[in-house]
C-alpha cells in the first residue's frame, strides 16, 4: 500500500504546473547589465544579475504605473558600487524587445533622480 501512495504523490506532483515548465526570460539592459533573469510569478517580480553587471539581486511589482500608458514593474534594485544609495528599476511589460526600462536613485529616501535610462531586449 505504501508503494502506491508514493507513487500516487510523485503522479500529482507531476501532474501540477511546475517550476520547471516556467520560462524565465532574460533582459539585456546595455552597459548596465546584459544578463538580468526575470521571474515573473502573478504580480510580482523578482531576479537576478550576472556576476559582471553593475546591479544584483531584486523584487518587486507589476502593475500600472501613475502617468505612463501601460504596465510595467517596478523593483528595489540593488546597485554594486553604489552601496550609499537606494535604486528602484522601472521596466515596461510585458517584457517585449524594444521595451524601456529606467532606473532611478535616492541617497535621502525622499527625492529620485534618473540614473539611466534605455532600451532592453529579451535574449531568452
Amino acid at each position: 500500500m505504501k508503494k502506491l501512495s508514493v507513487v500516487a504523490a510523485v503522479a500529482g506532483i507531476l501532474a501540477l504546473p511546475s517550476a520547471t515548465q516556467a520560462k524565465v526570460p532574460v533582459l539585456d539592459l546595455g552597459d548596465i547589465c546584459h544578463f538580468m533573469a526575470v521571474v515573473v510569478d502573478n504580480s510580482r517580480v523578482s531576479g537576478f544579475s550576472h556576476f559582471t553587471c553593475q546591479t544584483g539581486n531584486f523584487v518587486g511589482v507589476i502593475g500600472k504605473v501613475h502617468g505612463s500608458e501601460g504596465r510595467a514593474f517596478i523593483a528595489s534594485l540593488q546597485v554594486l558600487d553604489q552601496p550609499d544609495s537606494q535604486f528602484l528599476l522601472q521596466i515596461d511589460y510585458p517584457l517585449v524587445n524594444g521595451g524601456s526600462w529606467t532606473l532611478y536613485y535616492t541617497k535621502d529616501g525622499y527625492t529620485s533622480k534618473v540614473y539611466q535610462s534605455g532600451t532592453y531586449t529579451v535574449i531568452k
